[in-house]
């Protein structure tokens, strides 16, 4: 047995396991989900930097410093209450991954309960008091009755995923004993029936998350958001966003994509809490005119691997082109040469294949690492800008990274250096694989 096989008999129970574990998946769906709303405030927040706070826009028509004001009101409705409505979602989802496995029916309880249920039990963690800057001035108070913008963006996540998973089972578990159900007689309306069916065990839900939050309040005098920034969500973001947890990402990523898996989509269920609260930190810095904080963030890691999909795919065929004597390779790469200029990869990871193919498993795993191991000392030092947009995942190389950081010329001119490098770097292995033909006319 080879020692690809040997790898590949290892991890690929675990990975499956992994990628189809229900309480991840519904966190990595949840996020997908959202994403619609959250590209469409990336193009209201390039819209007021490159547009309507252009001077030579504001010249010519005055009125467009005014339209700024639109794009916040987008930002406060789609990112604003980003915690909010991954809330709803995962636990949602949740529910129905129990329904789709036929736990429970539709019949006894509607998964929108465990959404609402998720989102409610949030809310109760969240503090009663928050600080608030009064307008026009610099002076703090202290509010009740009003939910932190901080909270319900980013800086409640993971209260907000904790809450909904939490809550979700605790709801099953009350459920499942059928005494504590209000059964309704026949013919009345199925969500009724599902509203009383659900009234014991969401209540008793709502209430034990009520006396433990205010019990915590109580004996240490802060709130149960506190907890969690401080020992989750602060201390997993500033690992994301070290080199060591940068390069543990990407290549946990690649690894799992050489053997057949969505990398992604299984690194997600764990990362995306963190990558979205920095995406969305730096977005929020970049719309109020302050120091863009984070390097890693999803967008800034794809547009300096993602060229035409995981791996760096579209200068491995420009390699393909340049030096493989192989006619099903190049046939292959013809095929999967436009679908790659808008990053879907898949025809050229399982049609040549490079899943599994032992002549690329070097370069398709450490490309792309090389490639991050040039752009983070970089951006570090300022020398090219951060990601503060997020592009729809289909624009192609290059264009993706303008985008991404609002226009920035230093940024986009590395990305299109490190496209050309990442084509000689492929380049020996291609011709490595040319001797296939040799080695199969000679058997």
């Amino acid at each position: 047995m080879s020692i690809t096989n040997k790898i590949n008999k290892l991890v690929l129970p675990i990975a499956v396991k992994v990628g189809n574990q229900r309480h991840l998946v519904a966190i990595r769906d949840a996020f997908v989900d959202i994403t619609p709303i959250i590209m469409v405030n990336s193009l209201f927040i390039l819209l007021n930097s490159l547009v309507f706070s252009n001077s030579a826009v504001i010249k010519a028509f005055p009125y467009a410093t005014k339209l700024t004001e639109m794009g916040t009101m987008v930002n406060n409705g789609t990112m604003g209450f980003m915690t909010i409505f991954v809330t709803f979602i995962i636990g949602y989802r949740l529910l129905n991954s129990y329904i789709a496995d036929g736990k429970i029916t539709t019949n006894d309880i509607n998964p929108i309960h465990a959404g609402i249920l998720s989102v409610a039990t949030a809310l109760i963690l969240f503090p009663l008091n928050n600080q608030a800057v009064v307008a026009g001035t610099i002076k703090n108070v202290t509010v009740t009755g009003v939910y932190s913008q901080a909270l319900t963006s980013s800086g409640g996540m993971f209260v907000g995923l904790i809450a909904a998973l939490l809550s979700t089972e605790l709801l099953l578990f009350f459920y499942r004993a059928k005494k504590l159900r209000i059964k309704m007689p026949e013919g009345v309306p199925p969500a009724v029936a599902q509203s009383f069916n659900s009234l014991i065990p969401e209540s008793l839900v709502v209430i034990v998350f009520a006396v433990v939050s205010f019990a915590y309040v109580q004996i240490f005098h802060q709130s149960f958001t506190d907890l969690v920034q401080a020992v989750i969500s602060k201390p997993l973001q500033v690992a994301m966003e070290s080199w060591l947890g940068l390069f543990v990402i990407q290549f946990v990523t690649q690894f799992l994509w050489f053997f057949g898996l969505h990398g992604q989509n299984i690194v997600a269920s764990v990362t995306s809490p963190s990558m979205i609260a920095a995406i969305q930190q730096n977005m929020a810095a970049f719309a109020a005119h302050k120091a863009v904080p984070n390097i890693v963030t999803n967008p800034w890691i794809g547009m300096y691997t993602l060229f035409g999909g995981t791996g760096a795919i579209l200068p491995f065929l420009i390699a393909i082109f340049i030096a493989s004597k192989r006619k099903d390779y190049r046939d292959v790469a013809k095929l999967g040469l436009l679908p790659s200029f808008f990053n879907v990869s898949e025809p050229i990871m399982f049609g040549m294949p490079v899943v599994m193919n032992p002549y690329f498993l070097i370069p398709f795993i450490f490309v792309p690492l090389i490639n991050l191991a040039i752009a983070y000392p970089l951006t570090v030092l300022g020398l090219v800008a951060k990601s503060v947009v997020i592009p729809a995942w289909t624009i192609p190389p290059i264009l993706t990274t303008w985008i991404t950081t609002a226009g920035d010329i230093p940024a986009t001119i590395l990305s299109l250096l490190l496209f050309i490098l990442d084509i000689f770097l492929y380049l020996p292995f291609v011709l490595a694989s040319n001797k296939g033909i040799k080695m199969a006319k000679t058997k």
